[in-house]
């Protein structure tokens, strides 16, 4: 069965869910039809598909006015995907257990990509994670540490993506968009290591955040994270990742060298200064240039403000552990 949540992720997981009850996700998606005229020269009523709306028809419009116009037509779609919205374009979210959707996508795009997952789901599930495995094999190549291959995984998913090892976080990566969920994740993830059962491979805490897990070796493991379920194009992410890491992660890390003293105390810069340079390295996942552009500084700005934090706070954003720690206190004092 191809749930609506299977079809949401595989074909347009940009597309931004408006309306509906998460429950509903899991209803199974049976075909798709598509409109570009309003009532009366709707499709006729098939239960179970997917309707895709061009967006034109709901521009100055409110979408429970679209809606009013699907039941007067007794149509009964699964979900319903409003396409060619963007930017300003886009209309208020509405009361409803329909799952609705606002998407970037053309009506032609979205129905013929729908139609042809719909076709072959198995034969798309194999090419995702043929594309997976080898880009993810390329990162760890390029850079051979587990946050390589994770990043790269949670962009392309646009999913929460974080992996632990020997009781040590060794990448943390959140959604575009999804911060506050990466810091829910920091605050819970001792807990979750330490306790509860370890039968399920996907589950739902108390707070509402969705977990996806695969394990990689003893005391290894890799998580993806989200406020939504997860679909099988995720399952398929999860396994691709695995593979990755458990080359990655196949011999012990290396101990960690001790920190040094400074021998010469060098004059520290601003407080200000040197928790904004924490928090844009923890947020590029220990990078030093992309942290530095964000700055807008030199890369030795910001090695130096790095070296003072060390020396001063005993903290450096480059270790798992402590960019959690900066990212969590960031989302609280953003709360």
């Amino acid at each position: 069965m191809t749930s609506l949540l299977d079809v949401w992720r595989a074909v347009d997981p940009e597309a931004r869910m408006v309306s509906g009850s998460v429950a509903r996700l899991g209803d199974p998606a049976r075909g798709v039809f598509r409109t570009r005229t309003a009532a009366p020269h709707l499709p006729p009523a098939v239960d179970g598909e997917l309707l895709v709306v061009d967006g034109s028809l709901i521009r100055g419009r409110q979408l429970d006015a679209l809606l009013s116009t699907l039941d007067a037509a007794e149509l009964r779609p699964v979900g319903l995907v409003v396409a060619g919205l963007s930017g300003p374009t886009r209309p208020e979210p509405v009361e409803s257990s329909l799952p609705i959707f606002l998407s970037g996508r053309t009506v032609t795009q979205l129905t013929d990509a729908v139609a042809a997952y719909l076709r072959d789901e198995q034969g798309h599930l194999l090419r995702l994670s043929t594309e997976l495995r080898l880009a993810a094999a390329e990162a760890a190549l390029a850079d051979p540490d587990p946050a390589a291959p994770a990043g790269l995984v949670a962009t392309r998913m646009r999913r929460g993506v974080a992996v632990i090892a020997d009781g040590e976080l060794r990448a943390l990566h959140p959604r575009p968009a999804g911060r506050a969920l990466a810091a829910r994740f920091a605050a819970t993830h001792a807990r979750m290591l330490t306790g509860g059962s370890r039968t399920e491979s996907s589950r739902r805490t108390r707070d509402g955040l969705w977990l996806l897990e695969r394990r990689v070796r003893a005391g290894a493991a890799a998580w993806l994270f989200d406020d939504l379920p997860f679909a099988r194009v995720d399952e398929v992410a999860a396994d691709a990742l695995g593979v990755t890491l458990r080359a990655l992660l196949r011999r012990s890390p290396a101990p960690r060298p001790a920190s040094r003293p400074a021998t010469r105390a060098a004059p520290a810069p601003p407080d200000d200064r040197i928790a904004a340079t924490l928090l844009a390295v923890a947020r590029s996942n220990g990078r030093i240039a992309p942290a530095a552009r964000a700055l807008g500084v030199h890369r030795n700005t910001v090695l130096y403000r790095l070296r003072a934090a060390r020396a001063e706070q005993g903290l450096d954003p480059r270790r798992a552990e402590d960019a959690l720690r900066i990212l969590a206190e960031a989302e609280r004092r953003q709360a």
